[in-house]
């Protein structure tokens, strides 16, 4: 396996950047050459990530690495005019080398973005008709690719989730004394857009405390750690390991976004066997309390319902979408048993 992966890297943390770095990391386990170009926001330099830094410069080193053999994995939102110009440029770097590229498109806000022009579709569908296989990270995005005309055999619905490193970390230090005061412990990511739903989130606690003096609800992510709200702690940016720490020590995790694609926190709380509330946007897994995205009181009664149940037992790992993937490299069935064995809980 020889794959450049085009996507965010950490830091900042977050979904597609934390999927890009367990696919780098998988691969290079297995034995196979892997290397990223960073087009995050942090675009720092480490041990095989490689800043994408001007147009001119991405361009070159896509184009050396492809044609050195590298096969060509673009992970992209898919969600704006930008997105989908890097997937037409991606997918003709990728001609220089004799590989058949791979895009995964990993926005909630893809489908509606789509959906809202014909002109939009057609250049969704012209950026990946040269792309070998084309991902959809919940069967909502597969639904809006099939809408723009891209061939349904092109498509694969894979999660963008793994149980490989659901490894939690040492947590926080005062997480300790949150814990220990806590009943019951609620917790959830938050970001700066208004999409993650962070006023609803805070009201709907507001409601909770009301009932449940002594609850608290930690939230992590970028911009919490100015929260200010009676009974929440704010933890800002987490590294995974720690942020897994956080999930693993609560109660109840939530996810109030008001749109959304395929969570992987929702995923990873449910594979730490935590109680789930999410709205009902995007692709919830069913284990997961839904409720109307926006409503801070029918989230306030789901936050109230969920804290009185037992822990989950963990969802234990079957058919890792990880695995798909690295077959989609290349790697065979033989190679790739050492991969599904250490996912097992």
């Amino acid at each position: 396996m020889k794959v450049v992966l085009v996507g965010d890297f950490p830091p900042p943390n977050g979904g597609v950047a934390t999927h890009v770095e367990e696919v780098f990391r998988a691969v290079r386990a297995h034995g196979g050459e892997c290397v990223v170009l960073d087009i995050g926001k942090g675009q720092l330099p480490a041990d095989g990530v490689l800043p994408a830094g001007s147009g001119l410069r991405f361009a070159a080193l896509l184009a050396a690495y492809a044609a050195r053999g590298f096969r060509v994995h673009l992970h992209t939102s898919g969600a704006n005019p930008k997105s989908w110009a890097l997937a037409f440029f991606c997918a003709a770097a990728a001609q220089i080398g004799s590989l058949p590229p791979l895009v995964t498109i990993h926005s909630g806000m893809c489908s509606p973005w789509l959906s809202k022009s014909p002109l939009r579709r057609a250049a969704a569908r012209a950026s990946v008709e040269r792309y070998g296989t084309v991902i959809a990270v919940s069967g909502q995005i597969r639904d809006s690719l099939l809408a723009c005309g891209v061939d349904r055999a092109r498509i694969e619905v894979l999660p963008a989730f793994s149980h490989k490193f659901l490894q939690p970390g040492p947590p926080p230090a005062r997480l300790v004394d949150i814990r220990a005061r806590a009943k019951p412990l609620f917790c959830a990511m938050l970001a700066p857009p208004q999409l993650y739903g962070k006023e609803v989130l805070l009201s709907a606690f507001a409601l909770v405390r009301a009932q449940l003096p002594e609850a608290r609800l930690v939230v992590y992510g970028v911009g919490t750690e100015s929260v200010q709200a009676d009974g929440v702690e704010g933890f800002g940016e987490l590294h995974r390991p720690t942020a897994l720490a956080l999930i693993a020590s609560c109660d109840v995790f939530v996810r109030p976004t008001l749109v959304d694609g395929d969570s992987v926190s929702v995923r990873e709380a449910l594979a730490l066997g935590r109680q789930v509330v999410a709205t009902s946007v995007g692709h919830r897994p069913p284990e997961a309390r839904l409720v109307a995205p926006g409503d801070a009181k029918a989230l306030a009664r789901g936050l109230l319902e969920a804290a009185e149940q037992p822990a989950r037992t963990q969802i234990a790992a079957s058919a890792d979408p990880l695995h798909r993937l690295l077959a989609l490299y290349g790697l065979s069935a033989e190679e790739m048993a050492p991969c599904a064995a250490s996912a097992a809980f």
